[in-house]
């Protein structure tokens, strides 16, 4: 079951942290793209606690919760300074004839309403908490 998040007001963010309740989104392969789950899969205290004795679980896999809006530090007071920064390291990207990649919370995800195809186009690339940045490679 998805979390609800209807309209403006209770998005998603597709890049949360890994706690109870939250939607295992992807996983992060190796060369680091995140290959999405369809449909995502919902995380309880068992998951969270057996992938932190093993390090950083947002390294691993991406999580899904509902958007903090101004609880977050990255809530610029209206969106998510995130793909803000992402979208302007990518303003180039032509999205134009592009298919983006399935995605069950698209409906209900901040980044897609903030910035349509280019977010669904750059999110398999972003890897929460990562030390390098999240540039989307030219090959795409």
């Amino acid at each position: 079951m998805l979390l609800q998040a209807n309209n403006m007001e209770n998005k998603l963010c597709p890049s949360s942290n890994c706690q109870d309740g939250a939607l295992l989104l992807g996983v992060v392969l190796e060369g680091r793209k995140v290959a999405l789950l369809n449909p995502p899969i919902p995380v309880n205290d068992e998951f969270v606690v057996s992938v932190k004795a093993v390090g950083d679980p947002e390294l691993h896999y991406r999580f899904a919760g509902k958007c903090a809006k101004s609880g977050c530090s990255q809530w610029t007071g209206s969106s998510c300074g995130v793909m803000n920064t992402l979208s302007a390291m990518n303003a180039s990207l032509d999205v134009t004839g592009i298919e983006i990649p399935e995605c069950a919370i698209r409906p209900q995800c901040r980044w897609y309403s903030q910035d349509g195809a280019r977010a669904c186009v750059i999110c398999p690339f972003v890897v929460t908490q990562a030390e390098k940045s999240a540039t989307v490679p030219s090959e795409v």
